[in-house]
């Protein structure tokens, strides 16, 4: 008998324990080091290639991180990534140095990307159709709660000691307790199989150019919105404030505005984001002081513009595809975005460091526009489907391909599986009646 979805999500509480913690620690380290980097007096496009690093371990992670979990197996790779990661997250504060917090970033994001894949895997292993929503609302929950409070976690000690890296590398390996301990049956083999970016591109260039903005907006945020903070002059309390309400603001309305996305079609929905985010990258340049005195609720709505996009993408991309081509395309994406997530702390640094602290705002709007004008140009001769043809909206967190399992998208899949196996199994019998028929004739 299945369990209610309460049930499902109490039972699985442990894991839901390690994504918190992992989401917390992850998120404290990124402000910490952008932070620090640029109180040690690196220049700002060092800062940006050590936060730029961190996506490039991630691909890096999505590519063969399934590879290495069917290898060795759930636990050990957790395990053995969770130290990895505690361990690098500790030397952070003994080589302070820009190339050697590159390498250190690189292999932060490699381990954080396998051990989002297994704690992924092992929800999914657990979770059945009728409790899937509850799960993925619950996981939405849990992982944007830990990002936002490792930002309010830069308050508890001052950046320029050792105490914060010791906390964040506490954090990680905190997630290897409920793991290591759990009497859960480990989960099945990974799935690895991709779409190739080619195809992906000729089913939806929306949808590949959103999810490749997606990733400029959230590696410029996270990479260098701490050090656009600290360079208006405010202190590490209120550049926690401002990214916590960053985060908060995406939090609150993705599910509201994907929603919308299911009674309008997603191309005008994205573009209505992406005109919004025009217009808040410029409104600094027409009120710079009251947005300096009111940078939490400004921060906010760039939240509210940016961090939809991705989701709103991969929407839009399931549309045009098939059950069975959803998780190959969700891993595809995810390299796209973790590909365009690498330029963003680059780029946004050197705006920084050219047009002053106004200049990622300035960085926003211009690449809202140039996907704008894109969304708008295949909103009018781009292929089209009717709001009937399209499939329900479902928030994901951009971490691996197996959310896409994980997620109420897994009972297409499961039950398009289930079809084919139907299929098969008839196909069978029929067969074998007809051999029996040969046989007695």
């Amino acid at each position: 008998m299945s369990r209610s979805p309460i049930a499902m999500i109490i039972a699985l509480s442990a894991t839901l324990f390690a994504a918190f913690t992992l989401n917390s620690g992850s998120s404290l380290q990124s402000s910490l080091l952008a932070l620090r980097a640029s109180s040690e007096g690196f220049a700002p496009i060092y800062t940006g290639i050590i936060m730029a690093s961190y996506y490039s371990g991630f691909v890096g992670g999505i590519i063969w991180g399934a590879s290495l979990v069917n290898r060795v197996g759930h636990i050990r790779t957790f395990a053995a990534l969770a130290s990895t990661g505690s361990a690098i997250t500790l030397l952070h504060a003994v080589f302070v140095d820009p190339i050697t917090w590159s390498l250190f970033r690189a292999m932060t994001g490699l381990c954080l990307s396998g051990l989002y894949l297994v704690v992924e895997s092992w929800l999914n292993e657990q979770v059945d159709n009728n409790s899937r929503g509850a799960m993925m609302a619950a996981y939405m929950t849990v992982s944007l709660g830990g990002l936002a409070l490792g930002q309010l976690m830069l308050n508890l000690s001052p950046i320029s000691g050792f105490e914060l890296f010791t906390l964040a590398s506490v954090l990680l390996s905190l997630s290897l307790v409920p793991i290591a301990l759990t009497r859960q049956p480990p989960p099945a083999a990974v799935s690895h199989e991709r779409m190739k970016l080619r195809r992906l591109f000729k089913i939806s260039p929306l949808g590949f150019v959103g999810a490749a903005g997606s990733g400029v907006f959230s590696g410029a945020i996270y990479g260098v919105g701490p050090v656009f903070a600290a360079d208006l002059g405010l202190p590490t309390a209120d550049i926690a404030t401002f990214m916590f309400f960053v985060i908060l603001g995406g939090m609150l309305l993705q599910w509201p505005i994907g929603r919308a996305s299911d009674m309008v079609p997603r191309q005008y929905v994205l573009i209505g984001l992406l005109v919004g985010l025009i217009m808040t990258g410029l409104v600094p340049y027409l009120m710079p002081e009251t947005v300096r005195n009111h940078l939490s609720f400004w921060g906010a709505l760039l939240g509210v513009f940016t961090m939809p996009v991705y989701a709103i993408s991969v929407a839009y991309v399931n549309d045009y595809l098939t059950p069975d081509d959803f998780v190959p395309a969700s891993g595809a994406l995810l390299i796209v975005y973790g590909g365009s997530a690498a330029f963003g702390p680059i780029v946004g640094s050197l705006f920084l460091d050219y047009f002053g602290p106004w200049g990622l705002p300035l960085l926003f709007s211009i690449v809202a526009f140039a996907m704008a004008v894109f969304a708008t140009y295949r909103a009018g001769f781009g292929r089209r489907i009717t709001l009937e043809e399209q499939g329900t909206f479902v928030a994901v967190p951009r971490t691996t391909p197996m959310v896409t399992e994980l997620s109420p998208l897994g009972d297409e899949i499961t039950a398009d599986e289930e079809s084919t196996a139907a299929q098969a199994a008839t196909s069978d019998a029929a067969q074998n009646r007809d051999t029996s028929s040969s046989g007695g004739s």
